[in-house]
Parts: structure tokens; C-alpha cells; sequence
């Protein structure tokens, strides 16, 4: 390459080369951040060793579940028929709801005994309507014709029932059991036909020596089974049973 002639003058292009060069051997570059590049490198391999793991270790509890899960006969996770001829139930298979079972009596609250004024008409549904006295205990309909005008009534005095005893009264579905005695009758059941009922029982202020009682039931006739009546007090206790 010629050298330039001092007596010539450059051009303009040459000029600017010239100066291009001699700034860019002034210029030094900076170091290579050697450290900084190796952190980072060992970030990203520890990151990357980090998800490869998770799905090592989802899938080792995933295969303890399984593991503890009971296996029966059948290879399906179900269980076979039972011993009593029942069939097992396949994937498609519906349970059957069993029917829901009524409360037994004794989860029930008892009616609370009702103390009613003596000749205080009470009535009772379906348009009955019992009346307690001093001696005497009566039942009148008011579906009868002509306004039920005349009561049927029981003598709690006259001894044709014994103190310490109980009876039953029946007027179609109509149930009444009649207590005499010295106890305190808080309880009275009535069974129809294997159909246990709750009465309601009913008595006179103070110490009257009796109390009635009156439930709902399906009828009865003559020749259905004689009623089983049970009265106790308010403890449990037994005061009287018929028959």
C-alpha cells in the first residue's frame, strides 16, 4: 500500500479512517465477567434439577396411596359378593339406599301432661271433646247428628275398675286409656296391632286419683287383637299395663 503523499491532500474518506482508527485503539475492553457467567450456569442447573424432582416425588406418593389402598378380589378395588349371596357393585353399579328407618320411641320427647280444669271441655281433633270431673270422665262427638248433645261418661269412683289398674276405651280410631290410682301418671303407650302410640295425658289439678288419656290410631275392630296399654310416672316407673 502507497503512502500518502505529504505534498498531496487527503480526501475526505481517508481523513475520517485515519481518525476512526486512532479512537478505537484508545478504547479497552472490559473484563469478561467469568464469576458472574458461572453463577449463573449453576442457577439454571440446580432450577433445572429442581423440576425434574417434583414429579419424581408426586409420583412416589401417588404409588403409597395405591399401595395402602385395600385390595379385593376382583382385581378392581371393590368388593366381591358377600357370603349372603349379596352382588358386588361394578363401575356401574348403583348403590341401593336402604329405606330410612323410623325413630325408636324412646328418642322422642314424651307429651307433656296437661292439667285441666274440672268440667273444662277439651277438645282433642276430629271433633271430640273430653270433659274431666271429680268422679267421672266423658267423651262427647260433635260429627254426630244433632251436635253429639249427650256425653258417653266413665265413673272413676263407682269400683268397677281397682285402683292401681288401667283400661281402654275405643270410639272408631279414637284410643283412651283411663289410670286409677294413687301414682302420678306422666306416660301412657297404647299397641294396636304391633302399632306402639304415644297419648296424650290429661288430668286434674292437685291429687284427683286418675288421669286419661286419648291417641290417634288406624281404628279398631273386634277382631283385631285385644289393645296393650302401658302407664308409668314421669321417672319410668310402671303404675299399671292391660291386659
Amino acid at each position: 500500500m502507497n503512502a500518502p503523499d505529504p505534498g498531496r491532500p487527503e480526501d475526505d474518506a481517508a481523513s475520517l479512517r485515519r481518525a476512526l482508527r486512532a479512537t478505537a485503539e484508545e478504547l479497552a475492553p472490559p473484563p469478561y465477567p467469568a464469576e458472574r457467567v458461572r453463577r449463573l450456569g449453576r442457577r439454571r442447573v440446580r432450577t433445572r434439577r429442581a423440576l425434574v424432582a417434583v414429579p419424581a416425588a408426586v409420583a412416589a406418593v401417588l404409588a403409597a396411596v395405591a399401595i395402602a389402598l385395600p385390595q379385593w378380589p376382583g382385581g378392581e378395588g371393590l368388593p366381591a359378593a358377600d357370603s349372603a349371596g349379596g352382588e358386588a357393585l361394578g363401575p356401574r353399579a348403583t348403590p341401593s339406599l336402604a329405606p330410612a328407618q323410623p325413630a325408636a320411641p324412646s328418642a322422642r320427647p314424651w307429651p307433656s301432661v296437661r292439667t285441666v280444669g274440672a268440667g273444662e271441655p277439651v277438645e282433642i281433633g276430629r271433633g271430640q271433646v273430653l270433659t274431666l270431673g271429680a268422679d267421672q270422665v266423658c267423651h262427647r262427638d260433635t260429627t254426630e247428628p244433632g251436635g253429639g248433645v249427650e256425653d258417653t261418661c266413665k265413673s272413676v269412683s263407682d269400683g268397677n275398675q281397682a285402683a292401681g289398674s288401667v283400661s281402654i276405651q275405643s270410639s272408631g280410631a279414637l284410643l283412651r286409656p283411663l289410670y286409677i290410682g294413687p301414682g302420678r301418671a306422666a306416660r301412657m303407650t297404647v299397641e294396636v296391632d304391633g302399632e306402639v302410640l304415644r297419648a296424650q295425658v290429661l288430668t286434674l289439678e292437685g291429687n284427683p286419683g286418675y288421669a286419661v288419656g286419648y291417641a290417634w290410631g288406624s281404628g279398631v275392630s273386634f277382631d283385631w287383637p285385644t289393645p296393650k296399654v302401658r302407664v308409668s310416672d314421669a321417672e319410668g316407673k310402671l303404675l299399671a299395663e292391660f291386659p
